[in-house]
């Protein structure tokens, strides 16, 4: 039969009754198996039973297997390693388990632990073959199994996708705005400045920031406050291409990136940006209708060996001298 695992106790069990039969009819590998066939009762009669108490390992990540278990009454949990991990499904009576490390003869994928006191039916791998050999039934349960196994795999895969997607989304995506974050953009604007550089294409970047925001603030409040960011965000999308790029950089500050733009471009561009935006209605708030916002731009043109950190602190210094002309209006750096 092969060496057995040292957990939990094994017996012989008796010449098959109509009872065990009537049981054993019932597990998905023996559906529809002729249990009166001679040959394949004196196989059965070869495999064990192993009683398990709450707690034993039936299989384990880091010792190989040897048997498909069938679970008779009971039930035992599948985890990635320890006991005390959250079960990765549950194994009810009639289910099996081990028989993919039988198949690729690998240790297992992840631990099996009886949730509590359980009886398995163990069947040698050996002894599996030779029920495959006998049964056609056999062999299309245990296809049946498998394929239930794979299908279960690739949902718990697609689900980890899924959430790896939200991660990524969240990660990049600013909660207020909808906008890109500065995590993105700091990734994004640099692969755009380096392709500028290998093909030497044209490449300004804008820096806006939104007028006496913190007087807004403290005038109206903060929720007025976000509503006023939420507009400027949704009016600064309107006058970009497709391929321009546009993250909020922090607080009242956003950026927009102008691949594939020249300054004389970039002027016409952030001047529909600003009158766009001084256009926008923020909406009511605790029914006072809030006044519309304007914002001071600065703009920089990349030139060769700029860097998205010296091509932002250009734009910002043409975006305090923005400031200090009054506000509502655009300057241009002097240098890239």
């Amino acid at each position: 039969m092969g060496e057995k695992m040292d957990t939990g106790k094994a017996r012989e069990p008796a010449l098959l009754s109509e009872r065990d039969k009537r049981i054993l009819s019932r597990l998905q590998l023996f559906r529809n198996v002729d249990l009166n066939n001679p040959a394949f009762n004196e196989l059965l009669n070869q495999c064990s039973y192993r009683e398990l108490k709450s707690g034993d390992a039936l299989l384990s990540i880091d010792k190989e297997n040897h048997y498909l278990y069938t679970v008779i009454s009971g039930r035992c949990v599948v985890q990635l390693g320890h006991s005390d991990e959250t079960p990765l499904a549950i194994v009810e009576p009639g289910e099996c388990v081990g028989e993919m490390s039988i198949i690729d003869s690998r240790v297992p994928s992840a631990a099996v632990y009886a949730e509590e006191s359980t009886l398995v039916l163990e069947i040698e791998k050996e002894m599996l073959w030779r029920m495959v050999g006998i049964s056609h039934e056999v062999s299309r349960n245990l296809l049946y199994i498998m394929s239930e196994r794979v299908r279960y795999s690739n949902l718990v895969i697609a689900d980890s996708l899924e959430q790896q997607r939200k991660f990524q989304h969240h990660a990049t995506i600013d909660a207020l705005t909808g906008l890109h974050n500065r995590g993105w953009m700091n990734d994004v604007f640099e692969r755009e400045i380096k392709r500028a550089e290998r093909e030497n294409l044209s490449l300004c970047l804008m820096m806006l920031d939104v007028d006496h925001f913190k007087k807004y603030n403290d005038d109206f409040g903060h929720l007025a406050g976000d509503r006023a960011l939420i507009s400027v965000a949704e009016a600064a999308k309107a006058p970009l291409r497709t391929n321009d790029l546009l993250a909020r950089y922090g607080g009242e500050e956003f950026s927009v990136l102008l691949p594939e733009t020249s300054m004389e471009q970039a002027v016409i561009v952030a001047e529909r940006l600003r009158e766009r935006i001084s256009r926008a209605d923020p909406g009511i708030h605790d029914g006072v209708q809030l006044p519309k916002l304007t914002v001071s731009i600065g703009i920089a043109e990349y030139k060769s060996g700029s860097s998205l950190k010296t091509l932002v602190a250009s734009a910002d210094v043409a975006l305090y001298q923005a400031k200090n002309s009054g506000r509502n209006c655009i300057k241009i750096a002097t240098d890239g």
